[in-house]
C-alpha cells in the first residue's frame, strides 16, 4: 500500500493526486504544470515558465508546442515594449534637461 507524503492518507498507485488533501504524488502533475499554472508563470516569470512547459505530463506535444510559440511571441513583445519606453524616457530627459556647460 502506498500513502500520502503530506497526509499519511491511503493512496492507490494509479492516483495522481490525493483524494483528501489534493497534492500532487507524481512529477510534473501540480498545478505549476497545468494550463492555468503555465499562463500564471508567463506572466509573471515571462521566458522562464517554458520550464514547466517541458516538464509537465498533464500537456500534449501540440499544447507544449503552442505554449512554446505564445511564451516567446509574449517575452518579445514586452522586450519591444520595454525598449520602446526607455526610448522615450531617454528623449523627454533630453529635451527638458539643460545641457551642462
Amino acid at each position: 500500500m502506498l500513502f500520502c507524503p503530506k497526509c499519511s492518507q491511503e493512496i492507490d498507485e494509479r492516483d495522481n493526486f490525493c483524494r483528501r488533501c489534493g497534492r500532487a504524488l507524481k512529477p510534473g502533475t501540480g498545478f505549476w504544470f497545468s494550463h492555468s499554472g503555465i499562463i500564471l508563470l508567463m506572466l509573471v516569470l515571462g521566458p522562464f515558465a517554458l520550464i514547466p512547459v517541458y516538464l509537465s505530463k498533464m500537456l500534449s506535444t501540440t499544447a507544449k508546442a503552442v505554449y512554446c510559440v505564445v511564451i516567446t511571441l509574449f517575452t518579445v513583445y514586452l522586450g519591444y515594449v520595454c525598449w520602446q519606453f526607455f526610448t522615450l524616457a531617454q528623449q523627454m530627459l533630453s529635451t527638458t534637461l539643460p545641457m551642462p556647460y
